[in-house]
């Protein structure tokens, strides 16, 4: 069962606007990229690692544009064309905004761990986890 047309609106509402993220995301790489001077060989591993994040990026972007346009075009099919919804249509965008999404998960996790790994000391992270851990208990004990 496909989702009525006011949540599949929704849905591609949050496809553009991530879509838009991570285009200004993109070109803010890019733009990067463009200031690393061409002669510099000290700058070329700054360059490569950027264009991996680029190559990363592409993982969820091309996905949730495709989403956004499958989307879009299967909620305007019926008015303009009279003719019904390819039901593969509205499907397949489904199918790659949940990718996009996941994708994104992905790579929002890989950068708070890189982000704590070379910040914060791994005693402190114990020391965070551990106070989670006494927190949820607390939490739990409360609950019961």
């Amino acid at each position: 069962m496909l989702l009525s047309s006011d949540h599949l609106l929704a849905i591609l509402g949050i496809a553009i606007a991530l879509s838009a993220y991570l285009s200004g995301i993109r070109l803010y790489l890019i733009q990067k990229i463009r200031n690393i001077p061409h002669d510099d060989p000290l700058k070329a591993e700054k360059k490569y690692e950027i264009q991996k994040q680029l190559g990363w990026l592409t993982l969820a972007d091309a996905p949730i544009v495709l989403s956004a346009f499958l989307l879009g075009v299967g909620l305007i099919w019926p008015s303009l064309t009279g003719l019904r919804t390819h039901r593969w249509m509205l499907s397949l965008g489904l199918w790659l905004f949940l990718f996009a999404g996941t994708m994104m998960v992905i790579q929002h996790f890989l950068a708070w761990y890189r982000t704590l790994v070379e910040l914060v000391p791994i005693t402190s992270l114990v020391l965070i986890a551990l106070l989670i851990i006494f927190a949820l208990m607390i939490w739990k004990t409360l609950l019961v």
